[in-house]
């Protein structure tokens, strides 16, 4: 009699662990929890006023972050910003509203920059080169401008394709040289603002060779920091 109520128990438990087993199995299986980084979603922090300094939104991305006087896009349409890259670059910039290529921010392919300036009552000194994209992007996203010195009035292209920069006066040849050099590879994402910085620092050089030789000139420069270029003109 113990023997078989001993085996109806072992049954039993058996049955009970066939059935959690199999609720268990049926059960849709939960992902981790994703884990967030600060990095992966823009971070807004507001900034109170300071001396001459005005108040502000501070909007950080990876590799950089963006005074934005006095803030973006939803919030409101900045009357200038300044990048401040991960290896000491500034870039102040001020989009050129009004100008037919810049409706407003969001659709803004037109602005001055100044490439690390220095202050004097919270205002850039510096060289001061307006930016237009020639490929139909926006100032930040770009990778073929057309960049004016300001001072001079002397203009230039100036182009980015996978690791390589052009800088020349005739737009078909700078253009050409960025198609040829990355048709067969894959360019890689770069911190906002890079681009442009690294941009107006081969125009710069530019600038300085045609000044010295007074002719049309080439400006090629592997990619560097983006404030400092080892341009070959000729």
């Amino acid at each position: 009699m113990e023997k078989c109520l001993e085996k109806i128990k072992m049954k039993r438990c058996k049955l009970t662990l066939v059935a959690i087993l199999a609720v268990y199995a049926c059960a849709p299986v939960q992902a981790p929890p994703k884990v967030v980084s600060a990095l992966d979603t823009p971070v807004i922090r507001h900034q109170a006023a300071s001396g001459c300094d005005a108040a502000h939104d501070r909007i950080y991305l990876p590799g950089v972050y963006i005074d934005a006087y006095p803030s973006l896009p939803p919030t409101a349409d900045p009357d200038h910003l300044i990048l401040h890259l991960t290896d000491g670059t500034t870039l102040w910039g001020k989009p050129r509203y009004g100008s037919a290529d810049c409706i407003d921010y969001m659709n803004c392919r037109r602005a001055t920059l100044v490439l690390n300036p220095t202050w004097k009552q919270c205002r850039p000194q510096g060289t001061s080169y307006e930016v237009a994209t020639a490929d139909g992007r926006l100032v930040l996203e770009s990778d073929l401008w057309e960049i004016t010195d300001l001072t001079t009035k002397t203009s230039a292209y100036v182009g980015f394709a996978c690791g390589q920069w052009f800088a020349g006066s005739n737009l078909t040849v700078v253009s050409n040289q960025t198609a040829e050099k990355c048709s067969s590879q894959a360019s890689t994402s770069i911190p906002t603002g890079t681009s442009a910085a690294a941009a107006i620092a081969l125009g710069a050089a530019y600038f300085s060779y045609h000044a010295a030789y007074d002719r049309p000139v080439l400006c090629v420069s592997d990619e560097s920091s983006s404030a400092t270029v080892n341009a070959k003109c000729y």
